[in-house]
């Protein structure tokens, strides 16, 4: 990708729905002393979600109706080359927390080694959860809210299933049993998936435990749409792609798809090509269907010279039978999902529901020599008192004013 289209292609997802309307937020790191400058020493971006919060507590444990959130996803961490191992990208995530967490979850006192406090925008909502996807293992755990290098981002079941698809694998009879869903219909989907997950963690309160506490984040309102058009650069140079998903037909009388609420399962996904690789960005299946399911994933990578099919965080049911059809379950090395709950409970009593391929919003794979790999950060070193963080709304990033010096900037910024 040239540089040119690189920030012609980001220029447009920014009014995308899953960005527009303050979704997306760049954050640089700068000094105060100088706060206009474009020798920002790193940059991230931050994207506002929505999500689901199940608590089950001893006080309330007829409480079986999930609570709408705001959240946050994180992604494009950089730092430029010359200000790497200086500790920067490490001082601006534990910043972050500052002006993205819950003001009850953070410490009562801001660090005094810091300076002052970053002012957040009053727009900016306050998050229950983020999270980010990392690609340099537990780092982000260090980046806590205080000076003590714990208290970050957890990596949480960074698992992927993954099959070979093989010249062995045959057609599958695509009129019976299953309805292709266009671009259109996927978004249709996800929008009513939002109202299914919030149902099923309703009927998960039933059978979870007193203390335990279950997150979601929502793929709709363009979210799961993201993994599609930001590799469309990619996927729109081979076989043309009709269908970005599929549908069950439910076997009970009086029951359609016809508008895709009353399928009894489904699958979307979407097309990487540093491997070629068909990824499922959300899956909904029982036992008896998903063997059937994996023959439609397979027939449609095979379609499109793909060469594996890849599913984050399979549900535990099906590992047995993904197995006995192939699959590989492994640890990822790369993009490890990693959350911060902002909440009173510990982490080790949160569960993160639905932890799949929807959610990620790092960036690109294939990037221009000047920016080769996001969320690629190799720092070490003390962190400078001297140095703020200010926000970008829908604005140029580091990276867009690292390809041009004279990139006119939009900035809303303490003083």
């Amino acid at each position: 990708m040239t540089e040119e289209a690189y920030l012609r292609r980001d220029a447009e997802m920014d009014n995308d729905e899953h960005a527009s309307n303050r979704k997306l937020t760049t954050w640089v790191l700068c000094s105060r002393e100088d706060p206009e400058s474009l020798e920002f020493k790193c940059s991230c971006e931050t994207f506002l979600r929505r999500g689901l919060v199940l608590r089950r507590n001893s006080a309330q444990l007829d409480n079986d109706a999930p609570e709408q959130v705001s959240c946050y996803a994180i992604a494009s961490v950089f730092t430029p080359e010359r200000f790497r191992r200086r500790g920067h990208a490490k001082h601006m995530m534990r910043l972050l927390h500052w002006v993205l967490a819950l003001p009850s979850s953070l410490p009562s006192t801001f660090p005094e080694a810091w300076g002052l406090p970053p002012e957040r925008p009053p727009w900016l909502a306050h998050g229950q959860f983020s999270a980010l996807w990392s690609d340099v293992g537990h780092f982000y755990g260090s980046c806590g809210p205080s000076t003590t290098d714990a208290d970050g981002w957890v990596v949480r079941d960074a698992i992927s299933t993954v099959w070979d698809v093989g010249a062995g694998d045959t057609d599958v009879d695509v009129g019976r049993g299953w309805k292709w869903l266009s671009a259109s219909d996927v978004d249709t989907l996800h929008s009513i998936e939002d109202q299914r997950i919030k149902a099923d963690m309703a009927a998960m309160s039933l059978a979870s435990n007193a203390g335990e506490t279950f997150f979601t984040f929502l793929p709709g309102q363009g979210v799961e749409r993201f993994q599609r058009r930001r590799l469309e650069r990619v996927w729109g140079k081979f076989k043309s792609v009709e269908y970005w998903g599929v549908v069950c037909e439910p076997t009970e009388p009086g029951k359609t798809t016809e508008t895709l609420d009353e399928h009894p399962a489904m699958a979307t996904w979407t097309f990487e090509m540093k491997t070629p690789t068909l990824v499922v960005t959300r899956l909904r299946a029982g036992k008896e269907n998903f063997v059937d399911l994996l023959s439609v994933l397979k027939f449609v990578a095979k379609k499109h010279g793909m060469e594996k099919i890849e599913i984050w965080n399979l549900p535990e049911a099906h590992k047995s039978i993904a197995q006995d059809h192939g699959a590989v379950h492994m640890e990822r090395e790369e993009h490890l999902s990693a959350f911060k709950w902002n909440g009173a409970e510990a982490p080790a009593n949160v569960v993160w529901l639905n932890n799949e391929k929807y959610v990620p919003t790092f960036t690109i794979d294939v990037l221009t020599d000047v920016f080769k790999v996001l969320l690629v950060l190799n720092i070490m070193g003390n962190l400078p008192v001297s140095t703020s963080i200010l926000f970008y709304e829908v604005a140029s990033s580091l990276k867009r004013c690292a390809a041009s010096e004279t990139n006119q900037k939009v900035a809303m910024h303490h003083q």
